[in-house]
């Protein structure tokens, strides 16, 4: 008896092309991290501005899902180099985090060549100089200032440009955001390394940092927000001061964390980062620290509204209850500008 077949399955362009598009998106999620990186290594220029801006957010999406796992997982295994040191351990980062630690028993004098000598010693870290006097900008020879960060920076900067030209200050204000990054994921995004090429890059007098809105994990194994969670979160805020002072002793850092917001954990997470920021300065040359949470609070709470010196409320912060708005951004600005005129004359 003979069997009656039926048609065969014909797969069609338009299902091909949907798998081909969901293998896609699934290998870009699984490695996202990679993406950044690459990026990260390109020139600058828009199709760098553009692929970071697609990849940094989606690396954040791909994070708190876990996603990177499987690739780092297997990265491990395979004992593949960390693609953005060259170290299969640790980031520029880390490593200039590390050095910051005096050692704990003095090494034993070794021969000249030998390892352990001077001569084969790791590299020295890139330590800040003490301090010098800062330089009295004038109209001829304004103030160059690089306000960088993750995404609350962007704002407060625009509106501390908007501030230096409406009040003709003698001061020249560069925005540099770099949306999605912080401290406590190196192997994404290396403040070290960007520190010192934006350091190189624009010679800037004075650097705002805005940072620490992304800052929710673990450090070396430490519990977010726990005492050594901290202490090794100011030692990154001190490795990455010293990255943007070291070749100019009259350059300042100027470090904002980030303002009181609305919900848990993060109302814990953001006072511990305030905490470690106040911490680092005593150890940094050139460090300073700004306080926008306290002065743009409710007495230590969250709030939406605050009030302009002319009386208006000002809807001052965005839905997710982080961010500032841009009328809001005004306030953190204006506090930014209040601490530089305390060490800068500015007309």
């Amino acid at each position: 008896m003979s069997e009656e077949n039926g048609p065969e399955p014909v797969t069609t362009a338009r299902q091909t092309g949907r798998v081909i598009r969901i293998a896609l998106v699934t290998a870009l999620l699984l490695n996202t991290a990679g993406v950044v990186r690459a990026g990260l290594g390109m020139p600058s220029g828009p199709t760098r501005d553009l692929l970071l801006g697609f990849a940094r957010p989606l690396d954040s999406f791909a994070g708190l899902l876990d996603l990177n796992r499987p690739r780092s997982s297997l990265d491990a295994m395979l004992g593949h180099p960390d693609s953005a040191t060259g170290d299969d351990r640790q980031t520029h980062l880390e490593q200039d985090a590390d050095r910051l630690q005096p050692p704990a028993q003095a090494p034993p004098p070794a021969p000249d060549g030998a390892p352990g000598s001077p001569a084969a010693a790791d590299p020295q870290p890139r330590l800040a100089p003490v301090g010098a006097e800062v330089r009295h900008a004038t109209a001829a020879d304004p103030l160059r200032i690089l306000v960088t960060g993750d995404s609350l920076s962007d704002f407060d900067g625009q509106q501390l440009s908007r501030v230096v030209a409406a009040e003709h200050l003698p001061a020249k204000v560069r925005v540099q955001a770099r949306n999605g990054t912080g401290l406590t994921q190196p192997s994404v995004f290396d403040w070290s390394d960007e520190a010192a090429q934006d350091a190189a890059d624009f010679d800037p007098d004075v650097v705002i940092m805005v940072l620490g809105a992304n800052d929710g994990w673990p450090l070396e194994g430490h519990d977010v927000g726990s005492n050594a969670w901290n202490q090794e979160y100011a030692r990154r805020v001190e490795a990455v001061s010293r990255d943007f002072i070291a070749g100019d002793p009259q350059r300042r850092v100027y470090w904002a964390g980030p303002p009181v917001p609305r919900s848990a954990p993060w109302i814990h997470i953001f006072a511990r980062i305030n905490d470690a920021v106040r911490a680092a300065v005593p150890n940094v040359p050139g460090l300073r620290y700004v306080d926008v949470a306290g002065p743009t609070s409710d007495h230590g709470s969250y709030t939406d509204y605050l009030t302009d010196p002319a009386g208006h409320r000002i809807l001052a912060r965005q839905h997710d209850g982080i961010h500032f708005s841009f009328a809001g951004s005004v306030f953190p600005a204006r506090i930014i500008l209040t601490a530089l005129q305390g060490e800068y004359s500015l007309g």
